[in-house]
């Protein structure tokens, strides 16, 4: 969706989706080795027997990972200079499991201009299950090439 979109082609307002993936044990334990960052509650079924959840959850910090992995494959240009600004917020609403499978749901929340070359978005991804349950809502800035500076 996103190849060729500059700052000008996006509209407040506008709700599309994302492609899905499904996440695996061997996506938790590779996020693991990458960070040192392990928890039993992400790796040891007997521990989670007496953890609230009851089972395996994702680290939210993967989730967070592979929401970035959609937002370059289908919200932003790959092509166009764009840049992450930044998060504003990110609530987890409900577990994401080994097995689940996640799309966005994209919502263009607000533009604003920043420079001459470049523009903000605003976009408000709805992380959903294969359930269609809302498992996360992040809002997320993107810094975004404006059409006119490259047709100049």
């Amino acid at each position: 969706m996103g190849v060729d979109r500059y700052w000008d082609d996006y509209n407040v307002g506008e709700i599309f989706t994302t492609t899905g993936r499904t996440v695996t044990d061997s996506d938790i334990r590779m996020f693991f080795g990458a960070t040192d960052a392990s928890h039993p509650a992400h790796v040891d079924a007997e521990y989670c027997k007496q953890h609230p959840f009851g089972k395996i959850v994702v680290p939210g910090a993967l989730t967070i990972g592979i929401v970035d992995g959609f937002v370059l494959r289908d919200v932003v240009s790959q092509r166009l200079k764009i840049a992450h600004y930044g998060y504003d917020k990110i609530r987890f609403l409900r577990p994401v499991c080994p097995g689940d499978t996640i799309f966005l749901e994209v919502k263009v929340l607000d533009k604003k201009e920043r420079n001459e070359e470049f523009g903000v978005v605003t976009f408000e991804y709805k992380v959903k299950n294969q359930k269609n349950e809302s498992v996360a809502i992040i809002h997320d800035l993107q810094m975004i090439e404006k059409r006119q500076v490259k047709e100049k």
